[in-house]
């Protein structure tokens, strides 16, 4: 409020109307400071002026020290611009009363207390008003955050749901499942339904923000259970999860997305089988392994916003973000688990 462009001309008005109720309600001829009406109205545009500016510059000081939580920013304004207002008033008042009305500090007294009353009214007047400007702002700031968190959100789920409706995902798996047809009807019909429960899972992702570990493992079993009928040797996966991780909550589909990532951006063959670990041990956090056997990958198969996008949804959350690690043998990524309170899980 105080950064406002046109500020100096509020400060006038400030001033003056301040100076117009002092002269309706007859302050003057119940208290007689002894000091021109001029001299008192060019002195409530100086102080009112020094007081806002005043605010200004600490206000700018406290505004780069990033004080958090919110309160304890209003705080240190409010404790800041008292000083200043007493200084103000100081500075201004007494050249003033030296010259307007005499050098014996005794005739002071009366016209310095009224001029002290004017300038903490006129303080914590600018105080409110910067208080619910801030308020605004930061209402503003959350809405925009949500607004930014759900478009990322949509973002991760449309490039889950266009990974598993490419037509190279689509191709392939049909491909297989035209294969298993010939060979083996009940393990083409289980591969129908494998198929169903990774495009049902994902068309559901979009219900809630978070969902149980337990849900989302038995989602992966399914999407594992289509690549390892395409790669059959090519891939072996490994999930380690212990019991007290399944109560967890996890973001929907970030698993699968980091399992994507690792067969589109490693070779997969008999020759050079890609080895996958999901691992989750300490109750804290859930682990995604594979070794390293990079292959060239065209733009149009991957978009580099999948790690991104799990990392920005569980800074919103307020989660620590993702870990990736690699070195000359493997990549990993961590996520978090999320553990909800029973009054949080039924909102």
């Amino acid at each position: 409020m105080f950064q406002l462009r046109y500020r100096y001309v509020f400060m006038f008005l400030l001033g003056g109307y301040s100076f117009l109720n002092t002269l309706l309600i007859e302050t003057f001829d119940y208290y007689h400071v002894g000091a021109d009406k001029w001299v008192i109205f060019l002195l409530f545009l100086v102080v009112t002026a020094a007081i806002w500016e005043g605010n200004r510059l600490w206000d700018n000081w406290v505004s780069r020290q990033e004080i958090k939580p919110f309160w304890v920013r209003i705080v240190y304004n409010f404790a800041g611009s008292l000083v200043i207002t007493a200084v103000a008033a100081l500075v201004t008042g007494i050249p003033t009363a030296y010259y307007a009305l005499s050098p014996n500090w005794q005739e002071w007294v009366l016209p310095m207390k009224l001029l002290l009353m004017f300038c903490f009214r006129i303080n914590l007047f600018l105080n409110t008003i910067h208080v619910i400007f801030l308020y605004m702002q930061q209402l503003e700031s959350s809405h925009q955050q949500l607004e930014t968190y759900k478009r990322i959100s949509s973002q991760a789920q449309l490039q889950s749901l266009r990974n598993q409706v490419n037509p190279h995902f689509l191709f392939n798996n049909l491909s297989v499942l035209t294969a298993l047809i010939g060979q083996d009807t009940n393990a083409s019909i289980e591969f129908v339904k494998q198929f169903s429960n990774v495009y049902r899972y994902i068309l559901k992702s979009d219900e809630s923000e978070l969902t149980h570990l337990r849900d989302e493992i038995g989602f992966i079993n399914s999407y594992l259970y289509l690549l390892k009928t395409r790669f059959d040797s090519g891939l072996s996966i490994d999930i380690n999860i212990s019991e007290g991780c399944l109560s967890a909550y996890i973001l929907p589909v970030s698993l699968q997305m980091l399992v994507e990532n690792a067969v589109k951006h490693n070779i997969v063959s008999k020759s050079k089988p890609l080895h996958i670990e999901i691992l989750c041990l300490d109750n804290d956090s859930i682990t995604v392994r594979n070794n390293l056997q990079k292959k060239k990958v065209s733009e149009d198969q991957s978009t580099h916003l999948g790690l991104t996008n799990i990392a920005r949804r569980y800074d919103f959350l307020g989660h620590q973000g993702i870990s990736v690690e690699t070195d000359a043998h493997s990549f990993s990524v961590t996520i978090p688990l999320i553990h909800l309170k029973p009054d949080s899980q039924n909102s």
